[in-house]
């Protein structure tokens, strides 16, 4: 895990996947982990969280995978009343998670998945990061906030996956590369093995 601080004293974290995995097996419930994933396997903002309802959730054109309509978005702009609409990628596994819940919860398809405040959410990412922390020993989870699961997502998709910037931008509602640059943590020494590796004749 890779953390820099910043002038106002908050901290930027950068995890693994591995890293990220520990945050939803420590959540305390299934609405804690849903929350948790929303933001680190689909690039959610905390507020955006709070929109997610079944009714949201499509498959798409190829039959096989599954986009999330994000309603509302943060609008860097100001060119969209009443927020920017996105579509976001939806692992499979993940839908059949969500899925499950709605069942179990019984929640019609207007309904919020998770229908609490920004700042609740916010806490149940501070206690799983805790519980994380003493899980494996590694402090650095305890400076963990919401918005590090977003930024992991998005590291991971542009420096570990080699997924295309410009498909990242849409996937996570940034509007320039200027935006999407503070989401990026250095290479490390085996992501540049991995890629220029391939390079070689």
């Amino acid at each position: 895990m890779r953390t820099e601080r910043n002038r106002d004293g908050s901290w930027n974290v950068w995890m693994s996947r591995e890293e990220y995995r520990e945050l939803p097996r420590a959540a305390d419930t299934f609405e804690h982990e849903i929350a948790v994933r929303l933001m680190g396997d689909c690039g959610l903002r905390v507020a955006e969280v709070l929109d997610v309802r079944p009714e949201h959730i499509d498959r798409m054109s190829d039959g096989r995978h599954y986009e999330l309509e994000v309603v509302g978005g943060k609008d860097t702009t100001g060119e969209y009343e009443g927020g920017k609409h996105r579509e976001t990628w939806l692992p499979v596994e993940f839908e059949a998670v969500i899925n499950r819940y709605v069942q179990e919860r019984g929640l019609a398809d207007d309904e919020a998945l998770i229908d609490r405040s920004k700042r609740t959410v916010q806490y149940w990412v501070e206690e799983a990061a805790a519980d994380a922390a003493a899980a494996t020993g590694d402090d650095d989870y305890r400076r963990l906030s919401t918005h590090d699961l977003r930024r992991c997502w998005a590291n991971h998709l542009l420096v570990e996956e080699n997924v295309s910037p410009r498909i990242v931008m849409a996937l996570g509602g940034w509007s320039s590369y200027d935006a999407i640059e503070p989401y990026l943590a250095a290479p490390t020494e085996e992501n540049i093995i991995d890629t220029m590796a391939v390079t070689e004749l």
